[in-house]
């Protein structure tokens, strides 16, 4: 752990903010604030209106479309903008959310509340690579190699930096869900994330024209990787097809369905496959060595992508096999499958490879640098 504190105070100079926008999927109208480590000031314009010490609570409630502030022992009136502050280096806070009830989260850095029409918006503002290191907890969980986390770090800041104005118009950067990265507060579990995190702070992954990538990854391939043109109606060079052994023998390698003939039949009817009314029963199934961008039957085709997302596969990358009026499927992977598999990143980390092979074997004529490096014409506005 002191590596991680010696890395922190290096950075602490250069640290990159993020605001991020938290509960995002809720209309929040009550909220708790504890102060868990360190002070804070609680700011309403350039007012101080309180000093918050470890264990101090601060209630927020929304009426009449502004905050009202209270602690303990005052009412701090009502403010269209309130800023908690964090006046010592490890200012952490707990946030919990009475109106809707929900569970409560752990943050660094500082917190902004913003009153709107019919609700509150809260706002972490948090150091990058804290944000990171939990973003990085929740996409990717614990145990695993250090050579993974740098790999994810990486793209994990690639994705925060391509896309800081998201949600700009809602006063803040990025979101807390998967719409974003799943954020779900301070990483409190897993140190050797933040020291991954920290190990490579800086570092994003450009394309050959020095533009920041689409940084995309997925739970286990299957074996196989896909183009982003197969899935996507976009492409990119740097997300080519790649055959990718170390994804197999892994946890979500492979699993299995059972869906009913007719039901299957009416599916690709309602998709317009009419030539399901012509053609022998038995070849109206997939086999796929290889991944297929499309099932194709006579002179008709649809996306196995499409295919996937409809019936709720773990991945487009599955055979059907008939057993009586029933279909068995066989599938391999979990998820998309473009970008960086994790369960193959991680078996590559453990066989000994570096985050910067694991991004090399995943992503096509790629470069790992520091964003500061990036011409100002690839960054968002925000950090240029």
């Amino acid at each position: 752990m002191t590596g991680c504190i010696i890395l922190m105070q290096a950075a602490a100079a250069t640290a990159q903010m993020v605001d991020v926008g938290l509960f995002h999927d809720n209309l929040v109208t009550s909220s708790v604030v504890y102060c868990s480590q360190g002070k804070y000031q609680v700011v309403a314009g350039e007012e101080v209106l309180s000093m918050m010490d470890e264990g101090d609570i601060l209630y927020l409630t929304f009426e009449n479309g502004q905050v009202r502030v209270l602690d303990a022992d005052s009412d701090f009136g009502f403010h269209g903008l309130i800023e908690l502050r964090g006046v010592s280096p490890e200012a952490v806070f707990r946030l919990r959310i009475l109106q809707p009830e929900l569970e409560s989260r752990t943050y660094d850095d500082d917190l902004l509340v913003i009153a709107g029409d019919r609700f509150m918006t809260l706002v972490n503002r948090a150091d990058l690579d804290k944000y990171l290191s939990a973003v990085v907890a929740a996409e990717a969980g614990s145990h695993a190699h250090p050579e993974f986390y740098k790999a994810q770090s990486i793209l994990c800041r690639t994705y925060a930096m391509k896309n800081l104005d998201r949600h700009l118009s809602e006063g803040f950067s990025l979101c807390d869900g998967t719409h974003c990265q799943a954020y779900r507060g301070k990483n409190l579990s897993t140190p050797q994330i933040l020291e991954a995190v920290l190990q490579t702070s800086g570092l994003v992954v450009a394309d050959y024209n020095f533009k920041l990538i689409t940084a995309a990854y997925h739970s286990n391939s299957g074996g196989q990787t896909q183009r982003a043109s197969d899935v996507w109606l976009s492409d990119a060079d740097y997300l080519q097809a790649v055959v990718d052994p170390y994804s197999l023998h892994q946890p979500r390698a492979k699993w299995s369905d059972t869906i009913a003939f007719s039901d299957w039949k009416a599916y690709l009817l309602d998709n317009g496959m009419e030539s399901v009314r012509k053609i022998p029963r038995e070849i109206i199934y997939i086999e796929q060595m290889h991944r297929k961008k499309y099932l194709i039957l006579d002179k008709d085709s649809l996306r196995m992508s499409k295919i996937r997302e409809d019936w709720g596969f773990r991945s487009s990358f599955f055979d059907m096999f008939p057993e009586g009026d029933s279909i068995l499927i066989w599938g391999k992977g979990y998820g998309h499958g473009i970008g960086m598999s994790q369960e193959g990143a991680m078996k590559m980390a453990r066989d000994g490879f570096t985050y910067q092979d694991i991004l090399n074997f995943y992503f096509h004529q790629v470069r790992i640098m520091d964003y500061r490096d990036l011409p100002a014409s690839s960054l968002p506005v925000d950090i240029r």
